[in-house]
């Protein structure tokens, strides 16, 4: 019975090679050179694709545009968590199982969201305004330590903003569609939701994009919370009504926001939201670190030994 084929890039078959071949000295591979085309032939051998941190983002076109036309494919093992792209979907429904490295980037993506929130509670968007206009504009900090954080999508990210927000004094409750019992703070199941959104000081949607989350902030939503609460979204872009949030942060009912993602991106130079004095955004990377990478590798690797020997991957998308 023929070997696996492994399709991926040159740079992490040059650094990952022998690994591959130590666990399984049969198996051959097929390497995205540059952006150069596989062969029609070589397109046919590939079972298996590693979609590696190398591959974004200049590389990531050529290389899932060679995947989807890879016939025989049984296996895609990618570097990132989200899994909402429509090209991913399309694989799904070919049979394609796909396994990604989820909880990976949930340290760094933490992290941001902290900084968000320190950034909000010491006005730091304004005190950069007075900066640049050599204006010394002393005022009152709001202390992280005593506020309520309502967490919505308690996975690995949500879990690791509950662990810092901890830290900081907070008070996280996290929302899911099946509590567990034995999380570290409270979660609440989904149902909650309306609950969640009148008991928060701030709102962190570390939550994927699917039929269920699409559109769940809206205007009813932003009305529920907190006046003066803050917004926060490291989720998707489509998972609030970006309008009205614009009109809940420019209203004033919402004090502030924090921004990775949004409904178009890049964001669109036209979009209100560049020049709105009460957020803070990141250009959808508060996930992108060296260590971030180093764990999305180590997750892929591991998946391969278990392939290798027979056991059932991980992190299977679906």
């Amino acid at each position: 019975m023929p070997g696996d084929v492994l399709f991926c890039t040159d740079t992490f078959w040059d650094e990952h090679g022998e690994f591959f071949v130590a666990l399984d000295p049969t198996i051959e591979v097929v390497r995205l050179v540059d952006d150069q085309q596989v062969t029609d032939g070589d397109l046919e051998r590939v079972t298996i694709a590693f979609f590696s941190p190398d591959t974004w983002p200049d590389r990531t076109r050529s290389f899932m545009g060679t995947v989807v036309r890879c016939p025989n494919l049984r296996w895609l093992q990618i570097a990132f968590a989200g899994t909402d792209h429509p090209v991913f979907q399309g694989l799904l429904e070919r049979g394609v199982t796909i396994s990604n490295a989820s909880g990976a980037t949930a340290p760094a993506i933490a992290q941001t969201v902290m900084m968000y929130l320190l950034a909000l509670s010491r006005d730091y968007l304004g005190l950069e305004r007075a900066r640049a206009e050599r204006r010394w504009a002393p005022d009152r900090n709001i202390d992280l330590h005593g506020m309520r954080l309502g967490i919505v999508g308690y996975g690995a990210i949500g879990a690791e903003v509950g662990r810092l927000a901890q830290a900081f004094g907070m008070e996280p409750i996290g929302l899911r569609r099946t509590p567990t019992g034995d999380e570290p703070i409270e979660v609440w199941p989904n149902d909650r939701f309306d609950d969640l959104l009148d008991w928060a000081d701030a709102i962190v949607v570390s939550a994927p994009l699917t039929d269920e989350t699409r559109g769940m902030f809206g205007a009813a939503e932003f009305a529920r919370m907190q006046p003066g609460a803050w917004f926060v979204n490291v989720g998707r872009g489509p998972i609030c009504d970006e309008e009205a949030l614009i009109d809940a942060l420019v209203n004033g009912h919402l004090g502030g926001a924090g921004l990775d993602v949004f409904a178009t991106e890049p964001l669109p130079t036209d979009s209100p939201i560049w020049s709105l004095p009460n957020v803070v955004m990141t250009p959808h990377n508060s996930g992108d670190s060296a260590r971030s990478d180093r764990r999305a590798v180590d997750i892929m690797l591991a998946n391969f030994r278990r392939h290798a020997t027979g056991e059932p991957i991980e992190n299977v998308v679906g």
